[in-house]
């Protein structure tokens, strides 16, 4: 359903190709889209432990069976998109949790022709970490000023 009306609002509202940039934390989604208009640029968003753990480190789960099962799960989710299916699902960029961005992290995946793009870049310090240590984009929650952190 996501895809179709992505779709949809990419015909009634063209310049969005030059605007815009479909994401999400399912690559199923990304690999749909990109099948559905191969123009529209796509990205994957990642959090490694995002299927076991909440943004704070919480775990999701208080059933050690079903948590380790997450875990095994969240393993082969980050050693897929970073495998292949980047490559599957056509992205242009990655987006991924500020806290799991480093200098290789960026030299990496820019040698691959894909962009980095951190989130979510709160504070003075990150943004100017990211600006001229990294040269790399970031979300914010805030142009301006430090606001509190979201995980």
């Amino acid at each position: 359903q996501a895809v179709d009306a992505l779709k949809q609002l990419y015909l009634e509202f063209p310049r969005l190709y030059n605007d815009s940039v479909v994401c999400s934390f399912m690559p199923d989604v990304v690999y749909k889209m990109r099948q559905a208009d191969a123009n529209v640029v796509t990205a994957l968003t990642h959090r490694p432990w995002h299927l076991s753990h909440f943004g704070d480190g919480t775990p999701r789960f208080n059933s050690s069976w079903k948590l380790y099962l997450y875990m095994m799960m969240d393993v082969i989710l980050d050693w897929s998109i970073h495998s292949f299916l980047w490559r599957l699902c056509g992205v242009s960029a990655f987006l991924i949790q500020k806290n799991f961005v480093s200098q290789e992290y960026v030299r990496h995946w820019s040698s691959k022709g894909i962009q980095v793009v951190a989130w979510t870049v709160n504070t003075f310090a990150e943004k100017s970490y990211y600006e001229s240590v990294l040269e790399s984009s970031y979300i914010t929650d805030s142009l301006v000023e430090d606001c509190d952190p979201h995980y």
